[in-house]
């Protein structure tokens, strides 16, 4: 049986997306609501071929930097929360506690910094 998996792309996440940003509530809400709906439409575009709604998926998020600086895989993850909100928000999901995420990776692109996320459909 092969898996069934759809990758979205999105910008990396906002500074004050990060669990630690410091950031005037009004900003954070106007940044979550943008990200949030940007994930939602690029589920869309990408998932248009699955008809029900699946229970379960696992998720890996691909951040591609500009530069080699450590990150912390924790505030990576929760760091794109309106991001996998937006995905339930599209549909590929029942809700968003049945994405379940594996070991985020760290990737160098100097010249197109982004997030790339793929979700693979559990039994």
């Amino acid at each position: 049986m092969t898996a069934i998996t759809i990758t979205i792309t999105l910008p990396l996440p906002d500074k004050c997306l990060s669990p630690n940003a410091r950031v005037h509530w009004a900003k954070k809400a106007k940044t979550v609501k943008t990200y949030r709906h940007d994930a939602m439409w690029a589920c869309i575009h990408k998932s248009s071929h699955v008809h029900k709604k699946w229970k379960r998926a696992s998720y890996t998020a691909r951040f591609y930097f500009p530069d080699a600086r450590r990150r912390d895989a924790d505030n990576a993850i929760a760091s794109i929360k309106s991001a996998l909100d937006g995905v339930a928000d599209a549909g590929l999901v029942v809700n968003d506690s049945g994405l379940w995420p594996e070991r985020p990776e760290f990737l160098i692109d100097k010249e197109t910094p982004r997030l790339e996320i793929t979700f693979t459909k559990e039994a």
